[in-house]
């Protein structure tokens, strides 16, 4: 009998015990919260696949340094291909915020996409996180919105200064413009005008080719206008390559040096695809990767070895998302449900100088849009590799500093 109750009372004695040490594990468990989840909405198809894979390698190098968790949770990441087209764009990001359910997007390259996009994007309950697409609208005041950020500059900081640089530092006075035939190529040569025109420079003529175009011919002969001086052009993608070999083989080059407003001219990623056509071509960039800094060093060598690869501004402006999205959760302590709240997190620790990214601190305005700094670039070729090499910098460049041409208010 004694025996007996002996058993039971180490029975119970262990199941107690055995509790003590399996609830609190239970607890762990229960506490651990499901994912956020991060949507990149990106062209990786298209005439600008290269922007796309800059910008989303970027992004999940930031993921990756963090071992892809902040603010005690776990961060998971989706894609969608936009193809470059504002209707696919349209149908692919309902599919990351209704499907997935995803708690931030990064996206798009296309600022055609951006603003098909703006009024469904910005109805949901996300942050939207704007890494590529540039048209000056999306942060001016119209536009603006607490929950949308931009770690690419506008149109007009890249492209605006660049006009006063040129009659400041050239000798070039008549300047043909061209730019590809939308949103984009429109704005940039708007805003190359403005600037050149401004400090006393006149435009003799613009050329505006489509798309893809293949053969750009026809328009190298409209471009070849006597007196002109020099040609501003502004192509992004692999319509860079065609367009920068053709301007050489047409003859063009000999007589009329080329050069661009934002560095798409003579892009990083395509450089060694144009090659010695692009030799000597200047641009503006807010980084480029030869940039000769300690974080900079570090950061390229970081990338390369996970990458293979250089980065570039787009993985640059990608890394900079990355950053943003991962110190706004830790700020908001991994409440992202409310994506009000968690704007608020990331526009503190945007404005406090809480984010290092290679191009340095990261800064936004008043309007959640980038500060830059903004530096002149040339094409040379250093250890037989085609490169943009800084020679001069212009300084910190805010969106506000280039309104007035524009916004009459």
């Amino acid at each position: 009998m004694k025996t007996n109750k002996r058993s039971k009372w180490f029975l119970v004695a262990g199941i107690l015990v055995l509790g003590l040490v399996l609830i609190p594990a239970f607890k762990g468990f229960a506490a651990e919260r499901p994912p956020i989840k991060v949507g990149l909405l990106l062209s990786y198809t298209g005439v600008a696949p290269l922007q796309a894979k800059g910008s989303s390698d970027g992004a999940e190098f930031a993921f990756d340094e963090v071992r892809k968790r902040a603010g005690g949770r776990a961060i998971q990441v989706f894609k969608e291909d936009t193809e470059l087209n504002p209707t696919v764009g349209l149908t692919k990001v309902r599919r990351l915020i209704e499907d997935h359910k995803v708690n931030v997007i990064i996206g798009p390259v296309s600022s055609a996409v951006a603003l098909a996009i703006y009024d469904y994007v910005l109805k949901s309950n996300v942050v939207w996180i704007i890494p590529c697409a540039f048209t000056r609208e999306l942060t001016a005041p119209d536009k603006a919105n607490e929950k949308m950020f931009r770690t690419t500059e506008t149109s007009d900081q890249g492209n605006f200064p660049m006009g006063k640089w040129v009659m400041k530092n050239t000798s070039w006075r008549n300047v043909v413009v061209t730019g590809q035939d939308y949103k984009a190529g429109h704005d940039s040569v708007d805003a190359f005008k403005a600037g050149f025109q401004e400090a006393g420079g006149k435009i003799l003529k613009e050329v505006y080719p489509k798309m893809g175009t293949m053969d750009f011919a026809p328009y190298l002969s409209s471009i070849d206008v006597k007196g002109a001086d020099a040609v501003m052009a502004w192509t992004t993608g692999t319509d860079d390559i065609r367009f920068v070999q053709q301007y050489q083989e047409f003859g063009l080059k000999k007589r009329l040096p080329l050069f661009g407003g934002q560095v798409v001219i003579a892009d990083d990623p395509y450089l060694s695809s144009i090659g010695d056509a692009a030799l000597g071509i200047i641009s503006l960039s807010h980084y480029p990767p030869t940039l000769d800094t300690p974080r900079n060093r570090a950061f390229v060598k970081a990338y390369t070895a996970k990458y293979g690869e250089t980065p570039s501004r787009y993985s640059e402006y990608g890394y900079a998302a990355g950053k943003m999205v991962v110190a706004g959760i830790e700020a908001a302590k991994g409440d992202v449900e409310d994506a009000a709240k968690l704007a608020r997190a990331i526009k503190q620790v945007s404005t406090t100088g809480k984010i290092e990214t290679p191009a340095g601190t990261l800064m936004v305005d008043q309007y959640n849009q980038r500060i830059v700094d903004m530096y002149v670039v040339k094409v040379e070729k250093k250890d037989g590799k085609l490169v943009n090499s800084v020679i001069d910098k212009l300084g910190k460049v805010s969106q506000a500093d280039t309104w007035k041409w524009w916004m009459k208010k």
